[in-house]
Order: C-alpha cells, then sequence, then structure tokens
C-alpha cells in the first residue's frame, strides 16, 4: 500500500514537473522546480550551465551506483558490512584485505 500511494504521489509530482498536468496552485509555473524559482530560495542555482550541470549529475550518480555495488560485494566477499571490515582493515591491515580475501576465494564457495 506505501509503495502504490509513493508511486501515485511521486508521478503527480513529476507530471507538475514536466507540464503534463497544470499545476495545483496559481503561483507555479512549468519548470518552476529545477533550477531555480521555488526550489531555489537563496539564488544559488543561476551560475553555471544547465546542460554541464546535468552531466555532471549524471556522472556522480552512476559513480554512487558503482560505489554502492562495490559495498554489496564486499559484503557478500566477507559476510560482514562495511564497518566491521573497516574495523578489521584497521586493526590489522596485513591479514585484513583485498588479497586475503581473494586467497580464500572471497567467501563465494
Amino acid at each position: 500500500a506505501v509503495l502504490a500511494i509513493e508511486v501515485v504521489l511521486v508521478g503527480l509530482a513529476e507530471a507538475y514537473r514536466t507540464g503534463l498536468s497544470d499545476p495545483v496552485f496559481d503561483e507555479l509555473t512549468v519548470g518552476d522546480v529545477s533550477p531555480g524559482g521555488r526550489f531555489d530560495p537563496l539564488g544559488l542555482a543561476e551560475s553555471g550551465d544547465l546542460e554541464e550541470l546535468k552531466i555532471k549529475e549524471l556522472k556522480h550518480c552512476r559513480l554512487s551506483m558503482f560505489a554502492w555495488l562495490g559495498c554489496i560485494m564486499q559484503g557478500l566477499a566477507t559476510q560482514e558490512g562495511p564497518i566491521a571490515n573497516w574495523q578489521a582493515h584497521v586493526a590489522d591491515p596485513v591479514h585484513a584485505n583485498v588479497l586475503t580475501n581473494a586467497a580464500s576465494g572471497f567467501g563465494f564457495y
């Protein structure tokens, strides 16, 4: 039920943002939310090329997805969480690293 409500609410917000649906409030216009408008009350989004910023955002998102994949693979390989792995590495960096996990088969078999 929560997922259905979220899909409806986010879908409505995106419809208003893109102009597929008329805005609910009279003072809002299509494209008012990014960048500038009510979304940027301090006027910080005025500098920079919008297309360049969109590309930078995509690159940062892809990099964060790749980093998250690394956290998941590390958890699968060691059967521990990232904080426990970090603590083990800080306590004994010679015996708790990627090479020691590779020697043991990364815990997959």
